[in-house]
This record gives structure tokens, C-alpha cells and sequence, in this order.
């Protein structure tokens, strides 16, 4: 394996960790908004980078579950073309803990930044 076919194994590894890894802030994040489950699976699909394999339908649903179990989220059902759908927005309390996680992220970035200034010098 070349030096570029190790570089870009390791990218994929660590894209598919990351994309893990925020998957709830994100859907907190689209969840300001009512959407229901489909909508929010093909939104994160077009926002993180792909991985292999793929972001499975079921990651986002076990999410949103526990999100709902968390009084996180809350859920109601409409019938739309004889079917379920199941439509999903925040919580008070989960629009608390959102805030709280937007400032985790932000304290991120900037120790991100911080780390980087520092490199440079």
C-alpha cells in the first residue's frame, strides 16, 4: 500500500469517527425545527462527509429514540398517504441542552484555534 492509499484509509477511519461523534449535536441542531425522521436522515446524509459504510438509516433512528427517552425531543404522529410519519422537534429541555453542547462546540473551536496560534509560532 502506497504512502497516498494509507493517508486516504486513515481519512476514511477518521471521517466515520467524526461523523459519529456529532451526530446528535447535529440532529439537535436540524431539530429547531420540526422534521420528521426520513428528512433528518437525508439532511445529515448531505451535510457530513461520506463515509464507508455508509450512515446506516438505523444510526439516526436509535438516536432519535434516545433523544425522545431523554425527554430531549419531543414526537407526534401524522398519517400522510395511509402511512406514519413521525415528526420530531426540541424539548425545552432540549432546547436547553443544545445551548449547553453550542457552547461546548464553540469552547472547541477556540481551543482549536488557540492550538493551531501556537503551532505557527
Amino acid at each position: 500500500m502506497t504512502v497516498d492509499e494509507q493517508i486516504q484509509e486513515m481519512l476514511k477511519k477518521w471521517r466515520a469517527q467524526l461523523s459519529r461523534g456529532i451526530l446528535e449535536l447535529l440532529i439537535l441542531v436540524l431539530l429547531q425545527k420540526e422534521r420528521y425522521g426520513w428528512d433528518i436522515l437525508q439532511l445529515i446524509r448531505s451535510l457530513l462527509p461520506q463515509t464507508d459504510p455508509p450512515l446506516a438509516d438505523g444510526t439516526i433512528y436509535n438516536i432519535l429514540t434516545r433523544l425522545k427517552k431523554r425527554s430531549l425531543v419531543s414526537v407526534r404522529n401524522e398519517i400522510v398517504d395511509g402511512r406514519t410519519r413521525r415528526y420530531f422537534q426540541l424539548s425545552d429541555k432540549g432546547k436547553k441542552f443544545l445551548q449547553e453542547m453550542l457552547n461546548d462546540w464553540d469552547q472547541v473551536g477556540i481551543s482549536f484555534n488557540e492550538a493551531q496560534d501556537i503551532s505557527k509560532n
